[in-house]
Formats: structure tokens, C-alpha cells, sequence
């Protein structure tokens, strides 16, 4: 330990030359500056110690509770708050700093002047503060000074504290201004700093009348939206409810044109300077939004901006709170850790400190409620992780989140405690000082076992929860953190599964597990994050299958342990039985890494032998069994109703949708059901535009099923029109009264009746083109046994611009994906049909169609993957590499007689 220090006072001086750039708006970046200058530092003053001072009124109106926390709700505080949140936000980021925040230490000063001018500007804003300085420089700020209120004579320093507080997390209504803050004014905050720093680094090209048309209209509008067109604007607005109103909602329509603008602008760029690369500027634009992931989070990189006097060198924040049972608010305390002063300059200033996004509901828990200050956060990242999934259509039951919560939540703990969790699995008891920097560093070896039978959502579970965690993950953790996918199945010939997961030395390690290290810090991130491994298809342990369970479980064991070899030949157990694993083996493998979670799925249970073999490596330990059974019931009328809501949402985008379904959603199978609802979907869309809709945003549809009608009736509620469908061939709706919204469809089977006269239900055809070009079916599959058919079907779909069509694949000497060891160049047509999809624009634009020759049996079993809805992935694969099947269509010429697997996927015979 080094000896505590004197350190030497500076005089508290204002700088005359950054009190003259106070109105200028203060970039996060590094190096930028702006030019545009939007309110003057004295306005600035007024208004936002005024609209704090209204804050803390309201406050004092409903006092704190016992335990510390201040957010209790109260009806007159939200009146107050709804009324002056808007401006509080604008002047925390587009208005000057408070003077007081203005840094006495310059660049040049040594560690201990600087520590000095830091703890200083705390205790001169009225916090109760402590000096650190063992193992390095720190300063210590209590929260019950933070939580209490002040009353202060001075407006300029009161500005200061309230800007302080909102830093910390601490602003008597922080909650409200994160939500605000991130519904409202995220996008065009950090699109500003975006701007201000390609002004800096490529002024010459910022300059240049293509980017001025792309970005000033938007720029104007957001100027003079934040009050630069006059001193008096902020006063108005605030004694102007309805003018408030408008200005969140200007703000908000602003904020939607980002993405818009931005794409654009990045494709000017490159165009105009080819040096620049599109993933270098999204990755600039990522980096911003990380910084700025919160409220707190901008004001604390516009405070400790180089743009200031004195870039303080801050890295850690940790919290101490009181220990379980023993609450005692006067010690709990944030401490702000300074760089090790034996760092190198350049190590030194190259990260930003940026906090947690949970910072708020950490530091003011509820004690009645919670013994840790995570646990609410746990709770509250668990309930993201169930709407996302059903977010993206996947309906979880309350059974199955019964099963997956207790792992799921040990895992998100143990990322929030990070290594502190290693050795205590009673976190409740754990009182070490708890990391508020944006992080995710999980201990817990999450691992699952999803079995049940064919199609009751198991591989839809594993595909959906990857991103649903993301989501929790940058939601409440950190939001640079990524998760990735890799797929491995595990269905296959055990010779193929021994090479595939063979460890092969150095750079020619092209196994499964070098694969998965890869995925946790590609070439694109900034930091290594998290890897979802999806081992599908475990397949039975009945003896005589090639493979057998618990002979995949023994290889899985091996190869993840790091041991080469045949696990065969030495047994079951991890290992190889009771020989003692090479002394470099650990290195090799990647069983104790926590960062990796494995999910398996299968038709079948985990034999007990299996799991004996697994749950001897540290990333199986805590492996659980889950049985996965198909939606059924009420819950599966439920997820009927919220699939349906958010595929309609989606098309036509409303504040209010409102669905009444009385239809039989069956049984078993998910996957008939969820085809069933895209297409009641797209006629549910075309019935709301065949009239113009209210002004209110508001749809009130309802869907009947006529059993013994064989009928769904559709009916606007809002005009009283409706519609009447029937269930034709292969289970597809179809209109009584033909309803085709893209004439492309109706213009190709024209043109085929011309060819062949004797054409089979045009009708039913032409709406299944129709589904097609709608993206409804994903993918849509038309087979037949008339070759001339097939290939003049496909040749006039060439004929129509932006559609890319692929022609007369043999599936028996062209490959459909490429195998893990097979040369990059290997033509496939899974890369064929990305590469078409990357040139028309990306999965959400491009349209391409397909046309296969099956002349054999196996080549129709050689299909079946490609053809089915679910993504195509490989273990190369990530989430954005996957080929998705929206926009597809396949043109299937079968010789043979059809095949039950191509049967169930087919949208139509011709």
C-alpha cells in the first residue's frame, strides 16, 4: 500500500475562456467541438435551476419514505413533473454547463491536484464526501446527502448539484427523465454527436452540398425545437401545457427519422470518400450510443468531457451499501476510483467511464422489498427477458417460466455481482462493494435441456431467447455487450460429429470450439461478450443408432474439456475414466468459462448416464432438464392473439390495436398455427386499407370461424366492412372475394395461362404469389410435377424488376450449404442466395426465387432443410449471417412421388 498524501488546494478560479464557450453544445466525443451555439450560459442558469427548484417542490410536496427511497408516487408531482421534464432533459444536454462544474486543474497538474479538483466540486455543491487513497486515488460520495434536499440561495450552484445528482443516478425524479430520455431524445442526441464528430475528423466532406441537403432540415428542426431561436422559449413552454405536448411530439417524430438520415448520410459518405467503410461509421455511431446509453450516462461524459479544463482520468465506480439486515443510510456510499497513476497516458484516457443502466433502481432499492440492491434489477431483467420473447412471437407459459427462472435468474445475478459470486451462492448475504460500471461478467454456467415432442417450439425457444437476453442484458447491464448464436447439430453420423469437434493446433483450428471462442470477440467488438451454443437434435441412446446419446454426451464431455482423441475408446466418463487429463488440456478447452451458455433440444429425455457424463464438467453442472410442450389451451389462444397483434401492428402501425379473436387454435403443433395467423394477418391488413383509417390511430378488428362453414369472417369494427375467407389446399386461406394487394401476382399467372391453359387453380396461385411478394409465407414453396410448368413459372418471375431469380439447381450434385470443413469458395446455394439478398439491399428488401429439379427421392430429403420456415444456420453462423426465409420462394419441379417431409412444407401443388 502507498502512504496517503497531502494533497494541495487550488483556488477555486473560474476559466475565463470556457465561460465564453458556455453556450455552446459540448460534444462527448474526444476531440470535437461544436459551433452552434444554443442558449447563453446566464439563461441557462435561470432555467434550469428554476425547473430543478420545480422538481424539488414537488418532491418536498410527498416526502421520501424511511428507507431512503425518494420515488414515491404522488398525483400532484407527475403534474409538475410531466410539465418541466422535457426542458430539464434539453438543458441537461444541448445547454452549457453549470459554471461551478468548470474544472480548477488543468492537463498538467499532477494526480493529486486533479483528485483534489474533483473531490472539491462535489463538496462545494453540498456533499458530504471522503478521500481514498489506498489501493489508488478515489473519492468517496454519501447518498444521504444526495437524497436529502437542499435549499440553496445560489441558483448557479444549486444548477450544478441537480446536474451532479442527475450523473449519479440521484435527481429527485430520475426515473422519469431516463424514461424520457430514452423514448424521447436518445436517437437525436447522440445522431448530434455523431454529426459534430464527422464534422471534425471529415469537415471538408461535411461540406459537401449532398450531406448539407441530407442533414440540415433535420438539424434546423432540432435547433429550433431545444430553444435556440429565442431566450424566452423555455419559460413558454413551460407556462405551455399544450405546447409542451407538441414539442415532445415534434421531438419524438425526430427522433424517428434517425435511422432514415443516418443511412442515408452513411452512404453519401462512402460514396463521396472511399476510405470510409459503412461498418467503420456504424461502429463510430454504436460507440456514441453506448456512451450515451442513459441520461446519466450523457451528462457524465459531457461533465468529464476533454472539451472541459481537466480530463479526469476516472475509472471505477463501486457502491457500499449497508449489509443485509442492518440498514444504515448514513454509510452507504459511491466511490469513484481514479486510473492507476502508473498507467501510461495513452492506457490511461482510452476508455470512458459510462455506469450502469440500472444505476437508478440500484441506488435507491426499496429495503422493505429487497436485502440486495441487484435483486430488483434481477426481477425486472427476468420480466424483459418473457416480453421480448413474446415480443417476438414466441408465447412462453407460465409452466415454463417456473422452470427456466430460478437459472436464468442465478445467471443474471452472478453477472451483476461478477466475481464477487464466485464462492458465495447465498448473494443476499453478500455485502462487498458492488461495481456500478456497465458491465456483465457472469460466474453462473447457465445450461439447459429442452426435450418434448416434434414441433412444440424447442429450437424456436433457443433462437428467440438468445435475443430476448440480449435485450435484458443491454437494457439493464450493458448495452455495448452482444450475445451470439452458434448452431451445432447433433443429429448426424458420430464419424462426422468427431470430426466436426476435433481440435486441431493453432491457426488451423477450424473445430466447433474454436468456432465459439471466435464468436465472443469478433473483429467488430469492442469487448467480448456472450456466446448461446444451440446443440439441437441430441438424438436417443437406443442401442445400435448411429450416434448414440451417450456417446455424444462422452465426445461433448471430451472435446469441451480439451482432450483429443477417441473418447470411445477409454469409456464413458469425462476424461476417458480415472486417467488424469494433460496438463494443457484446460486451455484448450472451454468448459469453465461462464460466458459460454449451452443449450440442447431433443425429441428424447437425457439418460441419466448422460447426464452423469456431462455434469462432470463445470459448464454442465448446472444443467436442467426442461420439458417443452406445445401451447395449448387458453395460453395457446393467447398466443394466437399476440402473434396476430404484432404481425398487424408491424403493417400498419397504430396506438391502439384492439383484436377480438373467437376462432379453435387447436392443438399440438405450433407451427401449422403460427402459418395460420401470417396469413389472417395479410388479410387483416389488406381489410384496414381498402378505406381510409380515423385520425385517432385506433382499430378495432374481429375475427369469427365458421367451423362447419368452412368460413373466417373478418369485420372492421370501425366501418363495419368485412371480409369472408376459406380454407383451400394445402391449409391456406384464401378470400371469397379475390383480395391481391400486388398486381405482380395477377400479371404472372396471366402470362402462365397463356403458356398453359390447363392451368390448375389460377386463382389459388395467383393469391399465393400474392403472399409471396407480401413476405406472408416464409418461405413459400410451390411444387409440381410438370417440369415445362416449373421452369416457365420461374421465368417469367425473372422478368419483374427487384425480384433475383436462381435457376435449375440439382440438388444432387449442388450443394445447399456449405460444410464446416469444406474451402470458403465452396459454391452452395445458401451463400448464393445471401449474396443475392446482400446486393438487393439486405433481408428486408430483396425478393428471390429458386427453382429446384428433385429427380430422386434423396434429393427431396436433401431439401427439406432449405425449404423449411426456420432460419438456415450453420456453426459459421451468427444471428444477422442466418438466411431467413422471409422473401423467399421456391419453384420445386419433384419427378418422384412427394414425399411427406416436402409435403408438409409445400404452399401449393400446381
Amino acid at each position: 500500500m502507498r502512504p496517503t498524501k497531502r494533497l494541495k488546494k487550488k483556488p477555486q478560479e473560474g476559466n475565463e475562456e470556457l465561460k465564453q464557450q458556455r453556450g455552446q453544445l459540448i460534444s462527448s466525443s474526444s476531440s470535437s467541438s461544436s459551433s452552434t451555439s444554443f442558449a447563453s450560459s446566464s439563461r441557462y442558469i435561470i432555467s434550469s435551476s428554476s425547473l430543478d427548484q420545480k422538481s424539488s417542490t414537488a418532491a418536498d410536496s410527498s416526502s421520501a419514505n424511511d428507507n431512503g427511497d425518494a420515488y414515491s408516487d404522488n398525483s400532484n408531482k407527475a403534474v409538475v413533473l410531466s410539465n418541466s421534464s422535457i426542458d430539464l432533459c434539453i438543458s441537461r444536454l444541448f445547454h452549457a454547463l453549470p459554471p461551478t462544474l468548470v474544472a480548477t486543474a488543468d492537463d498538467d497538474d499532477d494526480d493529486d491536484d486533479k483528485v483534489s479538483s474533483f473531490r472539491s466540486q462535489w463538496t462545494q455543491h453540498g456533499f458530504r464526501t471522503t478521500l481514498v487513497s489506498s489501493p489508488r486515488w478515489a473519492v468517496s460520495v454519501y447518498l444521504d446527502f444526495c437524497r436529502s434536499p437542499r435549499n440553496s440561495t445560489n441558483s448557479a450552484q444549486e444548477a450544478g448539484r441537480q446536474f451532479l445528482l442527475t450523473c449519479i443516478g440521484m435527481h429527485t425524479h430520475q426515473l422519469q427523465l431516463e424514461n424520457i430520455y430514452k423514448t424521447v431524445f436518445k436517437k437525436c442526441w447522440c445522431f448530434s454527436l455523431f454529426l459534430e464528430r464527422l464534422a471534425y475528423v471529415r469537415g471538408e466532406h461535411m461540406r459537401e452540398e449532398s450531406i448539407c441537403d441530407a442533414i440540415n432540415d433535420w438539424r434546423d428542426e432540432l435547433t429550433k425545437l431545444i430553444g435556440g431561436e429565442n431566450d424566452d422559449s423555455i419559460i413558454s413552454r413551460n407556462e405551455d401545457a399544450i405546447k409542451k405536448e407538441k414539442t415532445e411530439l415534434l421531438l419524438q417524430k425526430l427522433s424517428n427519422k434517425v435511422p432514415s438520415i443516418l443511412s442515408n448520410l452513411i452512404v453519401k459518405l462512402t460514396d463521396i470518400d472511399h476510405s470510409l467503410r459503412t461498418e467503420q461509421l456504424l461502429h463510430e455511431y454504436n460507440r456514441i450510443e453506448w456512451e450515451n446509453s442513459s441520461l446519466a450516462n450523457a451528462c457524465l461524459q459531457r461533465w468529464l468531457s476533454s472539451s472541459n479544463s481537466c480530463r479526469y482520468a476516472l475509472d471505477q465506480v463501486y457502491f457500499k451499501f449497508s449489509p443485509p439486515g442492518r440498514y444504515l443510510p448514513k454509510y452507504e456510499r459511491i466511490t469513484i476510483y481514479f486510473k492507476d497513476e502508473n498507467e501510461h497516458g495513452e492506457e490511461r484516457s482510452s476508455n470512458k467511464l459510462t455506469v450502469i443502466p440500472s444505476l437508478t433502481e440500484i441506488l435507491n432499492r426499496d429495503i422493505s422489498k429487497t436485502s440486495h440492491p441487484i435483486d430488483t434489477v434481477v426481477r425486472d431483467m427476468l420480466q424483459t427477458t418473457w416480453d421480448t420473447l413474446l415480443h417476438n412471437g414466441y408465447y412462453i407459459d407460465q409452466n415454463q417460466k417456473d422452470q427456466l427462472a430460478p437459472s436464468i435468474s442465478k445467471f443474471y445475478t452472478s453477472g451483476l455481482i461478477g466475481e464477487n459470486a464466485n464462492n458465495n451462492k447465498n448473494h443476499a448475504n453478500n455485502a462487498m462493494p458492488l461495481l456500478l460500471n456497465a458491465h456483465f461478467t457472469p460466474t453462473y454456467p447457465l445450461s439447459l435441456y429442452l426435450y418434448g415432442l416434434a414441433g412444440s417450439g424447442k429450437s424456436s425457444l433457443v433462437r428467440n431467447l438468445f435475443v430476448a437476453m440480449n435485450a435484458a442484458i443491454a437494457k439493464y447491464c450493458d448495452p455495448e455487450l452482444l450475445v451470439r448464436f452458434v448452431k451445432q447439430n447433433l443429429n448426424k453420423p458420430y464419424s462426422t460429429l468427431e470430426l466436426e469437434l476435433e481440435l486441431r493446433p493453432n491457426n488451423n483450428d477450424c473445430s466447433v470450439m474454436s468456432i465459439i471462442q471466435g464468436r465472443r470477440m469478433t473483429l467488430a467488438q469492442s469487448k467480448p461478450g456472450l456466446v448461446v451454443v444451440g446443440l439441437e437434435e441430441m438424438p436417443s441412446n437406443v442401442e445400435g443408432s448411429d450416434p448414440r446419446q451417450c456417446d455424444v454426451c462422452s465426445l461433448l464431455s471430451y472435446r469441451f474439456s480439451g482432450r483429443k482423441g477417441d473418447s470411445k475408446s477409454v469409456g464413458t466418463s469425462v476424461g476417458g475414466g480415472t486417467a488424469a487429463a494433460p496438463r494443457n488440456s484446460s486451455k484448450r478447452g472451454i468448459s469453465g468459462d461462464a460466458t459460454i451458455i449451452t443449450i440442447f433440444t431433443s425429441n428424447y429425455e437425457l439418460e441419466p448416464s448422460s447426464l452423469e457424463t456431462l455434469s462432470k464438467l463445470e459448464m454442465f453442472e448446472n444443467l436442467i432438464e426442461v420439458n417443452i410442450e406445445a401451447v395449448a389451451g387458453q395460453d395457446r389462444h393467447s398466443f394466437a392473439l399476440s402473434y396476430l397483434k404484432q404481425r398487424v401492428r408491424t403493417t400498419v402501425g397504430c396506438k391502439r390495436l384492439n383484436i377480438n379473436l373467437d376462432m379453435d387454435c387447436g392443438g399440438g403443433d405450433t407451427r401449422p398455427l403460427v402459418r395460420y395467423l401470417r396469413m389472417l394477418s395479410f388479410y387483416i391488413c389488406a381489410l384496414l386499407m381498402e378505406q381510409q383509417r380515423s385520425d385517432n390511430g385506433n382499430i378495432d378488428v374481429s375475427v369469427t370461424q365458421h367451423v362447419d362453414a368452412n368460413l373466417t369472417q373478418i369485420t372492421n369494427s370501425e366501418c363495419g366492412r368485412s371480409m369472408e375467407l376459406k380454407c383451400g389446399s394445402f391449409q391456406n386461406l384464401y378470400a371469397a372475394r379475390p383480395c391481391i394487394l400486388d398486381p405482380r401476382a395477377s400479371d404472372i399467372v396471366v402470362e402462365l395461362q397463356k403458356r398453359h391453359p390447363n392451368l390448375k387453380d389460377p386463382s389459388e396461385l395467383s393469391q399465393i404469389l400474392g403472399f409471396y411478394f407480401a413476405r406472408t409465407l416464409s418461405p413459400v414453396v410451390i411444387l409440381s410435377r410438370n417440369k415445362e410448368l416449373i421452369s416457365d413459372l420461374t421465368a417469367v418471375i425473372a422478368r419483374l424488376e427487384g425480384v433475383e431469380v436462381i435457376r435449375n439447381i440439382d440438388p444432387s450434385s449442388y450443394k445447399m450449404m456449405r460444410s464446416l470443413y469444406d474451402p470458403s469458395d465452396t459454391p452452395n446455394l445458401r451463400d448464393d442466395i445471401l449474396q443475392l439478398q446482400r446486393d438487393g439491399g439486405g433481408q428486408s428488401q430483396a425478393l428471390v426465387t429458386i427453382e429446384l429439379a428433385c429427380r430422386t427421392r434423396d434429393s427431396q430429403m436433401i431439401i427439406r432443410e432449405i425449404i423449411e420456415d426456420n432460419p438456415s444456420m450453420t456453426a459459421f453462423s451468427s444471428e444477422r449471417s442466418a438466411l431467413y426465409k422471409d422473401g423467399l420462394l421456391f419453384c420445386v419441379h419433384v419427378e418422384r412421388a412427394i414425399t411427406p417431409e416436402i409435403a408438409s412444407r409445400a404452399s401449393l401443388l400446381i
